[in-house]
């Protein structure tokens, strides 16, 4: 054996590399199948522990209590509830988790309320598992893949929406008992005679609150009353609504 030279230091072993510790992942998605399908593809990657699964917001909420995952995959609609909501109810458990939502409805409501609930990501069901996997890291690591022009939509989206609901309330408001019906059964397809028929009065009180709703609608036809009145939510066209009802 060769003879370690004078004044040579004895070199100590090198201490074994550390891997980094895995990233905690609880999935929350409806559909078991989908939700298996994700939780098989996580697992492949060592850099990933999928804690637990879960098909309701209220299992949701237990998992992340018991197990305080570093990411939450959520399904933005769920049987009991919302994942916004489980989002914001685990939110005031633990503030420790990021939030990757999937939504396979890509609406101005659905990516507005990921937001305020604190999305950290928000994407939709179809893009490739390898997206999924690449936000699930980018999120632990402290990014936020909600671009600002999405910040910015969704809070113009919330201030047009509110403003909506403001003007809707004040319409109703307005509105008597005798012409929300009468704008109903507009909505409804019958014309004055049959509303006339329906309600038992005359055609001319018909039209008569026909004006009146024109002027507090801010229209000049029945049919932009009925168009007006459905897109601020006040009536619904109304299936089923027999002649004589």
């Amino acid at each position: 054996m060769p003879s370690r030279p004078a004044g040579d230091p004895i070199r100590p072993p090198r201490a074994p590399k550390q891997m980094p510790s895995p990233i905690r992942v609880l999935i929350v998605e409806d559909h078991l199948i989908l939700a298996e399908s994700f939780g098989a593809f996580l697992k492949r990657d060592p850099l990933i522990e999928v804690v637990g699964m879960a098909t309701t917001a209220s299992a949701a909420v237990a998992l992340a209590r018991q197990h305080e995952p570093d990411v939450i995959l959520m399904d933005v609609r769920l049987p009991d509830g919302s994942g916004v909501e489980a989002a914001i109810t685990i939110r005031s458990i633990t503030d420790k988790a990021a939030f990757v939502f999937l939504t396979a409805y890509d609406s101005e409501e659905s990516l507005t309320d990921a937001i305020e609930a604190g999305a950290a990501a928000f994407l939709a069901k179809s893009e490739a598992p390898e997206t999924v996997v690449e936000a699930i890291k980018r999120v632990a690591s402290g990014d936020t893949l909600i671009e600002p022009g999405q910040i910015q939509f969704a809070l113009n989206w919330r201030r047009a929406r509110r403003r909506l609901d403001r003007e809707r309330e004040q319409i109703l408001a307005s509105l008597t008992p005798r012409e929300t019906e009468v704008l109903r059964r507009l909505a409804a397809g019958a014309d004055t005679t049959a509303i006339s028929a329906q309600l038992h009065v005359s055609p001319l009180t018909i039209r008569t609150h026909i004006r009146s709703l024109l002027a507090k609608l801010d229209v000049h036809s029945q049919l932009q009353a009925v168009a007006r009145a459905q897109a601020l939510g006040i009536v619904s066209t109304v299936a089923g609504l027999a002649p004589g009802h």
